[in-house]
């Protein structure tokens, strides 16, 4: 037996890496930028805990800001020495094998204890597949190339201990007794999940796949036979309970949702409708990959506005409850079917449903799609294991999905031809016309560029974004910049959300103003800073911009005006403060710098995001400033 752990751990591991070596070489793309590369917290020079406790803080995705996963980027910065991608990608893909070993163990361990002790061989082989097949899947390139979904990997790596934890203390408990060794079993269960939450919050649907494993293969131990012992009367309360709590559980979640639908293109119940759709195409990519159907975005696909529009809609959610009642009729006969099925629904329950999140993302795959794996997997009998055509279909299937993923890591290896073959895999996606666009800018290539980025105007005509894109490109490479465009991106400004790629625009526009290929575009960015904080007037954001715009401009005593009225309006964002003091350097008011830099010490004391060094630096450039003018005089 040791020699076939050794053996397919060993295969395990090297299918893996090699399968997901060409996209190593690859850059950061889209979210990655404002998560990481643009995150100065991260940049770390030393590991001392306030640096540390910086770099926990710094995220602002999902309501826990996702502290584990900051903190790997973090670590990252500091033993790779800068923000080198492929450094990054490889810890992904360490994370990803790390996983796939995983997903033997707990595969095994639900596989061995649904069968007989006679079928460990069995059990163990198709744990071997499974793991194998999901490790080289391409509905888990952008988990492991797309860097700052680490933060999905990480949740999976933990949640996948967490249950793997759970069994083993589960099964030690049955055969022997209850005793400190189960006790420290469920406490470092307990504990994984803990770091499963802290890495990304749909961690909190893993004790409910938990309680469906109790369901399905423990209901007969104990102490579920206790419950057997409850009086008519004490069931039907228990039921009324659990059905009530649910009920209250969902209206609270219906309420919290509802609110994030503001800056959507889309309502609650469209995005609920769309979501039968998305699920049934990841189902369809799980089962029959089709390298043109995956992609970086999905926002080519249409909303569904009513049930018969588009009339796949009402067909999904007819193929759904089918799968699901086909689950719930074979929990005896083949629970794992029935554990697979449900793990995949329940494991999109956070992301595929009504919550207020885009409308379709492979990482969101990572880890339901072990369910649907495991549920096809089910279905081969024990007596075809190991028949010469099951294992010679197993291993095309294998070839097929690791080729697969292959010539999409080398796609992504490259961020012009990652950029080529997404547009081309997916001509009509707004995002990826995009991304066509800022590739062919970036080679210099104005046509192409200008071309995509119009296009993508056209598919989106609420994004304001693209607009504001497209009169960057023009600026940079010298073209005029049209009246009319600059009209359509202030309506856009006016009539659309602020959605977060248009923000993400804003700033990284804003660093480019004081650069010279960015002069022309000073004006047109201060109107539309100006429009935004119409909309937006207590947002300290906007302001800070609005003074960075004022200070290309060399409009000093605007600046200052906006980054004090930004600082204002949060008392712990420190960077217009920065910004004050280097103002009033330049401008030979050493007394007022030393002022704000007073007011940063003590504002620093009190924020989140300690800028220790910089203000250790900012002082000591103080320091010299003060020597130099008294000295003059």
């Amino acid at each position: 037996m040791s020699h076939r752990i050794t053996l397919v751990t060993l295969t395990l591991l090297g299918a893996t890496y090699l399968t997901y070596l060409p996209g190593i070489p690859g850059p950061f793309v889209f979210d990655d930028l404002s998560n990481i590369s643009s995150n100065s917290h991260l940049q770390l020079n030393s590991l001392n805990l306030p640096n540390l406790t910086s770099a926990l803080n710094s995220g602002h995705a999902g309501p826990l800001k996702r502290p584990v996963a900051m903190l790997s980027f973090a670590l990252n910065y500091y033993f790779s020495g800068g923000y080198e991608a492929p450094a990054f990608k490889l810890t992904n893909i360490i994370i990803h094998c790390l996983n796939a070993l995983l997903v033997l163990v707990l595969c095994f361990q639900l596989c061995r204890h649904n069968t007989t002790k006679k079928s460990n061989h069995h059990s163990f082989w198709l744990a071997a597949c499974i793991s194998l097949i999901w490790a080289v899947h391409p509905i888990n390139l952008t988990s492991v190339l797309y860097v700052v979904q680490r933060m999905t990997s990480l949740s999976t790596l933990f949640s996948l201990g967490c249950i793997s934890l759970y069994i083993a203390a589960r099964n030690r408990w049955l055969n022997h007794s209850f005793s400190w060794h189960v006790c420290g079993l469920l406490f470092a269960s307990i504990s994984s999940l803990l770091l499963a939450l802290l890495s990304k919050e749909n961690a909190i649907l893993i004790p409910l796949i938990i309680l469906l494993i109790e369901l399905l293969l423990y209901s007969n131990e104990k102490p579920w036979f206790l419950l057997k012992q409850l009086s008519k009367k004490q069931k039907k309360l228990s039921r009324i309970f659990v059905a009530v709590i649910c009920i209250a559980v969902l209206s609270w979640a219906v309420h919290y949702a509802s609110a994030g639908f503001n800056s959507r293109p889309f309502t609650m119940l469209e995005r609920t409708l769309t979501e039968s759709r998305i699920l049934c195409f990841y189902i369809s990519l799980i089962l029959i990959p089709r390298i043109n159907s995956f992609g970086l975005f999905h926002d080519d696909i249409a909303i569904s506005t009513s049930l018969i529009s588009p009339w796949t809609t009402i067909t999904s959610i007819i193929f759904i409850v089918f799968l699901l009642t086909t689950a719930f009729h074979y929990r005896k006969k083949n629970p794992l079917f029935s554990l697979g099925v449900s793990w995949f629904f329940i494991g999109h329950i956070l992301e595929s449903t009504f919550f207020p999140l885009e409308i379709a993302h492979e990482h969101r795959n990572n880890l339901p799609s072990i369910g649907i794996i495991l549920a096809t997997a089910s279905l081969i009998p024990v007596t075809k294991a190991n028949n010469k055509k099951v294992t010679t279909i197993f291993l095309l299937i294998l070839l097929v999905l690791a080729s697969t993923t292959w010539l999409r890591a080398t796609q992504w290896g490259n961020y012009q031809s990652l950029a080529y073959y997404e547009a081309s895999h997916h001509p009509n996606s707004p995002a990826t016309q995009a991304l066509l666009s800022n590739a062919a800018h970036q080679a210099g290539q104005v046509i192409i560029a200008t071309n995509a980025i119009k296009k993508a105007m056209e598919l989106n005509t609420k994004e304001t974004a693209y607009a504001m894109h497209y009169q960057n490109i023009l600026a940079i490479h010298d073209k005029a910049i049209p009246e009319e465009l600059q009209l359509e991106t202030l309506l856009r400004i006016k009539a659309n959300p602020l959605t977060p790629s248009t923000l993400l625009a804003l700033n990284q526009i804003a660093d480019c103003l004081r650069k010279e290929p960015c002069t022309p575009l000073k004006e047109n960015y201060l109107e539309w800073i100006n429009t935004v904080i119409e909309k937006k007037p207590t947002n300290t954001s906007y302001h800070y911009l609005k003074g960075k715009t004022l200070r290309a401009m060399n409009n000093q005593l605007g600046a200052l005006n906006a980054f004090q009225k930004s600082h204002e309006l949060n008392n712990g964002f420190l960077h217009p403060l920065f910004e004050m003091v280097d103002i009033l350097l330049l401008m030979k008011q050493v007394a007022q710098a030393e002022e704000v830099v007073t007011w940063i010490e003590k504002a620093n004391e009190k924020t989140t995001f300690r800028r220790d060094v910089e203000l250790k630096k900012l002082k000591a450039v103080l320091a010299r400033v003060k020597k130099s003018h008294s000295n003059n005089y």
